[in-house]
């Protein structure tokens, strides 16, 4: 599938880094010209709160694979005594 194509998958990711960076320095830039920092500041709230829950969700998704990892160890374990 095309979707599985590094290629595709790093194209799709320098898109993303593009975009946020040229969001960044382009809303600085034009907040900087017209002497309205709102817009900007609800931007980097924005990009702030989606960081934060991606951040958020891979420290669960890492909790919950480590925790099942240490389960399957110690069922093996006890298995093995048994």
């Amino acid at each position: 599938m095309w979707e599985e194509d590094p290629r595709w998958q790093e194209a799709n990711f320098l898109i993303l880094i593009w975009s946020v960076a040229i969001g960044v320095v382009g809303g600085f830039v034009i907040s900087l010209w017209a002497d309205e920092w709102g817009s900007y500041l609800s931007f980097l709230r924005i990009l702030g709160a989606v960081v934060a829950a991606l951040s958020a969700y891979a420290v669960l998704v890492w909790t919950i694979g480590h925790l099942v990892h240490w389960l399957l160890n110690l069922a093996k374990k006890i298995k093995r005594k048994a």
